[in-house]
């Protein structure tokens, strides 16, 4: 090989040894870069996964149902949404040309609003629906004390105004009486006085239900007074066929009125035992605790109630019964109310009543 061979041979091989080495370095280079990028690649999705976890617990920790559909099926819910049921619920649901609106399902009440997705989630529906039950109670308790307070003051206003002319009328009524009369007529006299005073007493009754209740409270054991109470009202039940299954849950002590929580009890249970008729029967009173309040819940199995009588139970003088004067419900609600306390009511036509009187337990 001749010496210029051999000095190309020789800048060849710098040439090839100068490219290697300036691969290498580019590749040291690039390999660093696709290094820097994986971490990035790592980072971001690490930040994914980060955010889905927080919207999935962020999801999951609302106080409201999330119900993705592709209006065939469920394609997501959350945690809310299947404690409520979202599939029987779904299933009720016929919004048609509605986004917004109210459903009853069971015994709850819910508000749903509903959106269409848009873009790539283009053919699905957002629904979002919340548990409006509790606060439909209380709305449902406001109105109903309200609607009372306002009856109970027209009937004392009311009551006011006839027992004027009454004392009048019962005045010349006596006069007339202890004048010269046929035997006759003094005994027309005597019905119509009769009729008088029957009248003033029941107007003096009705004075007395309206006025504001004076309690004279102690510190007891409720659970020992429903018991003893359902003990006394057993022997009615039993004389008809009817079970009564009691239940104390919580026997720690309160503070109320024994007297008057007694005829609360007493008037919830004997209205239970006329619900029921039919053989089987079963009344379930239980005395439970529920926050600051001690329940006292009783349950039948009788007649139930529609919508209409279930809106006006508590009613001064609205009664179901043929004999009666509507006036039990209007005395426990009060005496309840006094004690700071309310009264719950779930019935459904043909399926029996459920009473629960919530008691404070530090009293009023």
């Amino acid at each position: 090989m001749s010496t210029s061979e051999t000095e190309t041979l020789k800048n060849a091989f710098h040439e090839f040894s100068r490219a290697s080495d300036s691969i290498i370095s580019y590749y040291s280079v690039l390999e660093g870069r696709i290094r820097a990028l994986q971490d990035e690649i790592n980072r971001k999705n690490a930040e994914l996964e980060r955010a889905g976890q927080y919207l999935y617990y962020l999801l999951n920790s609302l106080p409201v149902g999330v119900v993705v559909t592709d209006r065939e099926s469920v394609v997501f819910s959350n945690k809310r949404a299947e404690r409520f049921g979202a599939v029987e619920f779904l299933k009720r649901l016929n919004p048609g040309d509605r986004d917004a609106g109210e459903l009853k399902h069971g015994r709850n009440r819910y508000q749903w609003k509903q959106e269409k997705l848009a873009n790539e989630f283009e053919g699905k529906d957002v629904i979002v629906f919340e548990d409006i039950t509790e606060i439909e109670k209380m709305k449902e308790r406001l109105e109903r004390d309200e609607r009372l307070m306002a009856m109970g003051e027209m009937a004392a206003r009311i009551a006011h105004e006839i027992k004027n002319p009454l004392g009048s009328m019962e005045l010349f009524l006596s006069m007339l009486s202890n004048g010269k009369l046929r035997v006759k007529d003094r005994q027309y006299v005597d019905y119509i006085l009769f009729g008088v005073k029957t009248v003033d007493r029941i107007i003096n009754n009705l004075l007395s239900y309206t006025k504001p209740k004076t309690l004279a409270l102690s510190e007891a054991r409720l659970g020992r007074l429903v018991k003893e109470t359902v003990d006394f009202m057993g022997v009615s039940a039993t004389n008809r066929g009817i079970a009564i299954d009691l239940n104390i849950e919580f026997d720690g002590t309160s503070c109320f009125d024994p007297d008057l929580m007694k005829l609360v009890v007493m008037n919830f249970v004997s209205n239970a035992i006329e619900a029921i008729n039919h053989t089987n029967g079963v009344i379930g009173v239980r005395v439970r605790a529920e926050g600051q309040y001690a329940v006292i819940s009783v349950a039948d199995n009788g007649v139930g109630m529609s919508e209409e009588v279930r809106k006006n139970i508590f009613n001064p003088f609205f009664t179901t019964k043929d004999k009666g004067v509507g006036l039990g419900l209007f005395i426990v609600y009060n005496i309840v109310k006094a004690h700071g306390g309310y009264v719950e009511l779930e019935s459904l036509e043909g399926s029996g009543s459920s009473f629960s009187i919530y008691i404070p337990r530090d009293g009023v």
